[in-house]
């Protein structure tokens, strides 16, 4: 086996489940792309009402080989609560015995491989509300309550670590927080973006969020930045956690504007023509808004923490604000009294799609080399 490259290996991807079309799903998307996967297993077939924007890749859903069938399917309905459990249950030699398994998100972890199979997790973050983000809610009613739960979770998170040969990370906060949280090293792969659909548009003066209306994405604070203000904010995502007196003052509000969720074509359209991204999402582990907005000519007002912090350069690409109402407002007056010249063609050179598939398969091919030769 140590003479083996990656295209004599059997190599198979799983995602931990599919309950939107967002920045994971696309990841894993261009990871079996890169790797010449045609199927990716999941925990149940997705829940989205359209097929996969990001490609031709195919979910297989492994639930059906469990049993009993109708227990497993109502476990799988309580969410977090019974994935660890389900996904450990999975035997591989059912699915081909693949001699290396990728798994993307934290429950799939759990996988028992055989002891012959690599097993590397590609690692968008620990779990947040186990751990950086554990005392954020601590003041809820639901905070309190879930407590317990997130204990126990927590405790099983850390007792399926050891069966990861190798963790990828998608950016050097979650190599940090692998570190701290699990005394793991890593490897930073950073996830592709799509620049062959950012392009250059022109200025039609709003400012634009895209993502999720989420407490975590610092929405309502964008939302009191903008208010009373002469300047323009177009909101697109799905409807998070955000409390509905959020949206109904972006509804009421005249400078504001929330078109849902939107496709494709019409996000690059918004990032092409918009002033400037707004992104406020607490300590974020990649995001990738940011790059896109650059890659759209565009500067991007960016939370000083996380990794934006690490990407954005203050009058180069952007500039940084605090996450508070107040700041933001200071970001909006720095960006509209001093100019930022972007350049597209600098941002190929790290997030590229080639870039992330050279990436990736040497990595495998480090680890592919130590496991053999382990011991």
């Amino acid at each position: 086996m140590a003479d083996l490259s990656i295209e004599d290996l059997n190599i198979a991807i799983a995602h931990w489940h599919v309950n939107t079309w967002g920045g994971a799903e696309y990841l894993v998307t261009q990871m079996a792309d890169a790797l010449d996967v045609n199927t990716i297993y999941t925990m149940g077939t997705p829940s989205p009402d359209t097929p996969n924007p990001y490609g031709e890749v195919s979910f297989h859903d492994v639930l059906p080989s469990l049993s009993p069938w109708p227990l497993r399917r109502l476990q799988s309905r309580a969410d977090r609560v019974f994935e660890y459990a389900l996904w450990e249950d999975i035997d591989w030699r059912d699915f081909g015995d693949p001699d290396v398994l990728i798994t993307s998100g934290s429950t799939t972890r759990a996988v028992i491989t055989p002891d012959d199979t690599l097993h590397l997790n590609y690692c968008h973050s620990p779990p947040r509300w186990f751990y950086d983000l554990y005392h954020d809610r601590k003041d809820s009613i639901v905070g309190q309550l879930a407590r317990p739960l997130i204990r126990h979770l927590r405790t099983r998170d850390v007792a399926i670590d050891p069966r990861v040969d190798h963790y990828l990370a998608n950016s050097p906060v979650v190599a940090r927080r692998l570190r701290k949280y699990y005394e793991r090293d890593s490897t930073v792969v950073y996830p592709p973006v799509d620049l062959e659909a950012c392009y250059v548009g022109e200025d039609e003066g709003y400012y634009l969020h895209l993502g999720r209306l989420d407490e975590e994405k610092g929405v309502p604070e964008i939302v009191e930045a903008f208010d009373g203000t002469d300047h323009r904010i177009v909101f697109a995502g799905g409807e998070g956690d955000v409390e509905h007196s959020v949206l109904d003052r972006i509804h009421r509000a005249e400078n504001m504007e929330y078109h849902g969720f939107v496709p494709e074509s019409e996000k690059y359209d918004l990032l092409a023509n918009c002033r400037a991204v707004v992104f406020n999402g607490r300590n974020e582990d990649f995001g990738i808004v940011p790059i896109e907005a650059n890659a759209s000519g565009k500067a991007v007002l960016a939370r000083d923490e996380g990794f934006p912090e690490m990407y954005v350069t203050d009058g180069e690409n952007g500039y940084t604000h605090d996450g508070s109402s107040g700041d933001i407002r200071s970001a909006i007056r720095r960006l509209e009294n001093e100019e930022v010249t972007i350049e597209p063609a600098r941002i190929d050179d790290q997030f590229g799609s080639g870039r992330f598939e050279t990436r990736l398969r040497k990595s495998i091919d480090n680890q592919l080399s130590a496991f053999y030769w382990r011991g």
